[in-house]
Parts: C-alpha cells; sequence; structure tokens
C-alpha cells in the first residue's frame, strides 16, 4: 500500500517514506506527516475554511475511544463490501471505521489533519487487539488527498464534509484517487437533509435508536462548538450547511446503490449507507 502516496513536493508517485525528488516524509509516533497545512483554517478571507479536531482530542470521543464492541454486523457488512480492497478512511479520526474494519482484515490507509486524533486511533486499536499491519496512519489534508490518481478500491470520509466551506473540492478529490470501479461509501452526514423524513417508515425501535443517537451526537458537537466558542471565538455553526452532498455525488459519480446496515443481528435498519462507484475517469 505504500507506493501510491502522491510526492507533497513534486506530486509525483513515491514509495513512503522517500520520494526520487529528495523529500522524505517525516514519521513520529508511527504517523506519517504528509501535510504540513494547519489544523483549522477560520480566516474569512480564505479561499477554503475547515475544522480539524486537534483541538478536542479526547472529548470528542470519550470513553468509546477506547472501546469496541465485540460484535457489530454494521463492520460486518462494511468488511464484506470492502472485500479485499484497500480502504482509504479519510477524516478517520479516532478510528471509529478503521478500529473495527483493521480487525475485520481490511487494508486501510487511515488520514487526518489532526495528530491527537491519529494518536487516539492507535490507543484505540491497541485496546481492540487490532493487528496494524494492514494500516498505513497519515496526517493529511483532505483538500489534497496525497494518494495517486487511480489508486484505493474505496474511500469513506464519515462526518467531515460539513466541516469544510466548500465540499465539493473534498468529493472531487476522493473521485481522484479512487480505482475506475471502486467505490465512495456515504453516511448521513448531509446536513441540509437533517430531519427530512428522519422516522418515515420506521419502527418504534429504530425511532429510539435514533434518538438515543442524536442525543449523544449533540452533546458531542455541543461540547466541541463550546470549544470552538471559547477558545477561538468561533461560533457555533457548520460551514456548509447547505452542502448537497447527493447532487454533487450524483453528478460526478457513474452509479450508485444502497448498502443496508443491520443493528445488532436484527433485521432493522437506521439510515442505509450509499455506495457510489466510479465507472470512469473525470
Amino acid at each position: 500500500m505504500n507506493n501510491i502516496f502522491k510526492c507533497p513536493k513534486c506530486k509525483k508517485t513515491f514509495t513512503l517514506p522517500s520520494c526520487d525528488c529528495g523529500y522524505t516524509a517525516s514519521c513520529a509516533n508511527r504517523i506519517y506527516q504528509l501535510t504540513s497545512d494547519p489544523y483549522m483554517v477560520k480566516d474569512d478571507s480564505a479561499e477554503v475554511k475547515y475544522i480539524g479536531y486537534e483541538d478536542i482530542g479526547e472529548a470528542y470521543s470519550g470513553g468509546a475511544g477506547f472501546t469496541l464492541k465485540l460484535v457489530d454486523d454494521k463492520f460486518d457488512r462494511i468488511a464484506k463490501v470492502i472485500g479485499g480492497g484497500t480502504l482509504l478512511d479519510l477524516a478517520c479520526g479516532d478510528g471509529l471505521y478503521t478500529v473495527p474494519l483493521l480487525k475485520r482484515g481490511v487494508k486501510i490507509i487511515a488520514m487526518d489533519i489532526s495528530d491527537k486524533m491519529l494518536s487516539l486511533l492507535y490507543r484505540r486499536a491497541e485496546n481492540a487487539n487490532a493487528d496494524a499491519s494492514n494500516l498505513i496512519v497519515c496526517r493529511a489534508n483532505a483538500l489534497d488527498i496525497p494518494l495517486a490518481d487511480n489508486t484505493v478500491d474505496f474511500v469513506i470520509a464519515n462526518s467531515m464534509l460539513h466541516l469544510i466551506s466548500r465540499p465539493e473540492i473534498v468529493v472531487n478529490e476522493v473521485y481522484r484517487v479512487l480505482k475506475t470501479g471502486g467505490g465512495y461509501i456515504t453516511f448521513d452526514d448531509k446536513p441540509n437533509t437533517s430531519g427530512v423524513n428522519k422516522n418515515k417508515t420506521l419502527s418504534e425501535q429504530e425511532k429510539a435508536d435514533n434518538k438515543e443517537n442524536d442525543e449523544m451526537s449533540g452533546f458531542i458537537h455541543g461540547r466541541y462548538f463550546q470549544i470552538l466558542k471559547d477558545e477561538y471565538n468561533i461560533l457555533g455553526k457548520r460551514y456548509s450547511w447547505n452542502f448537497n452532498r447527493e447532487k454533487v455525488c450524483d453528478d460526478l459519480f457513474g452509479g450508485k446503490e444502497t448498502i443496508l446496515i443491520p443493528i445488532e443481528n436484527k433485521m432493522q435498519y437506521i439510515t442505509p449507507a450509499l455506495k457510489y462507484r466510479k465507472q470512469h475517469d473525470a
């Protein structure tokens, strides 16, 4: 997996850690440094603004960052979809998806702009006794993914598009690095549809599951935006609230399919994931 990276200096494909142009990626605490970009850009004059999670760290994941449910059908299903391919877990954070999929044998390149979150990923992996031999961890910017064109089989970018003022750039980068026939697996992180038909056709148990999830995520985001206000004087808002991810993906990708994710061995489903399939180069 380490021979598909794009050199931050000359932009050519190279094998970690060194490029023929003389560039060498530093590696501290098993994290390759493939960007020198800041963790956060909040300047209104900037072309693109974004929020990284460096300054929230453990407050984001709390106790969940160091525990792992032993059996989770959701990750079994996603691992089956990925199969023997290579996954890019973009903006992987503390390894919410990386670690369970790693335990299921998926080959993963995990990228995030926060060193602290990537360190938490390793702590989660160690706590879960996950074999890291199929894992490469990099500090990188999703606005300029340091991978060569057409190099990974699947991409997951969970709950990060709303933290970037121009998320369409990230979606185009995802498309670029996917192999033809590769898949972009997305979840419910498109804020402009929040609440729309949310409980339509759901069972009472599913509604309860969603309510519990909303309460937990609401607490986490509330705490996060309070820190932003106190530490950086940034108001609690999502940069890309009106971004229509589904339209952007529908226009860019050749096709999509619904992936139903079961809950705890029951034939019940929350909001399904979508797998966008790259059918041809842009």
